[in-house]
């Protein structure tokens, strides 16, 4: 089930642009930008947005869909709790003011003890909306550590180098984060290629048995390399995988009716990966 479209908010949330807010062209050249993801728990996922440091926001309709309220319910509430307030750049260059998911967890957990989710159509028992909080809460510890792939196909001899991260546009709207290598190598994060299709990012991540045997059947390479990203906070730690790598994955989620992975793979056959690169850099 899909979280952000199986909550019915109880006033209705107006599904225009996203609202943005004006703001200097001085100041608007240090405003961090993001990239669309889903930001999962268990088998639910709701659209954020995640910053270059790994830390994930949400608009204010976003976090109005998980939570089941109005736009001006949140508003009201961030603001009478001053609670943090992120200004951060959306992919369409549209500045926006961006809720951590600790903020989340926070409204969560005031409904939660107003017992205003009770009647949610999610049907979480009081135990699992804690769960949900608690995993809100923790996310931007746990994203900064680096998650290790299925050990069971994939090798733990990896290289480490260092990278410089590239943002290149596709078709529909879509972007794709490449991370360039000292070599001259192109490569995708386990996290990237898996959220550009909306697909779970756990898929990589599985200690399962039967996961490898799926992983050898697409004849991936056993030995990814981590990338070392620079970021505001320290060096990010990314697993990559290679661009044929990918190519594979997002063919077989093709083959499965992953509409965005049919269309990545059009727009890769259009123009590859490395010569989008090569055309983006030749224009700077």
């Amino acid at each position: 089930m899909n979280l952000s479209t199986a909550i019915k908010p109880e006033t209705t949330i107006n599904h225009t642009k996203t609202e943005s807010f004006k703001i200097s062209e001085n100041i608007a050249t240090q405003i961090p930008k993001t990239i669309n993801i889903r930001w999962w728990w268990k088998h639910h996922s709701w659209a954020a947005y995640e910053l270059v440091n790994g830390i994930k926001v949400m608009s204010d309709r976003q976090m109005a869909l998980i939570v089941g309220q109005s736009k001006g319910n949140v508003k009201n509430f961030v603001q009478s709790n001053n609670l943090q307030v992120i200004p951060v750049q959306i992919p369409s260059k549209v500045i926006i003011k961006g809720h951590t998911l600790p903020t989340v967890a926070t409204y969560l957990h005031q409904l939660l003890k107003e017992d205003k989710l009770e009647q949610h159509p999610l049907s979480l028992s009081r135990n699992e909306w804690k769960e949900l909080i608690k995993a809100l809460t923790n996310n931007d510890v746990q994203n900064r550590e680096p998650l290790v792939p299925n050990p069971r196909f994939f090798s733990r001899n990896y290289q480490v180098v260092s990278a410089k991260p590239i943002q290149i546009k596709l078709d529909n709207n879509m972007t794709l984060e490449i991370l360039a290598m000292p070599s001259g190598e192109y490569r995708i994060g386990y996290d990237e290629g898996l959220n550009c299709i909306q697909c779970n990012p756990n898929w990589l991540l599985e200690d399962s048995p039967k996961k490898a045997k799926t992983l050898a059947q697409l004849k991936l390479s056993p030995s990814p390399v981590k990338c070392l990203i620079p970021a505001s906070d320290g060096i990010k730690q990314i697993y990559t995988l290679s661009c044929d790598d990918w190519l594979s994955i997002w063919e077989y989620f093709a083959n499965k009716g992953n509409r965005r992975a049919t269309a990545i793979l059009k727009a890769c056959a259009k123009e590859s990966i490395s010569f989008r690169v090569a055309k983006l850099l030749s224009s700077r």
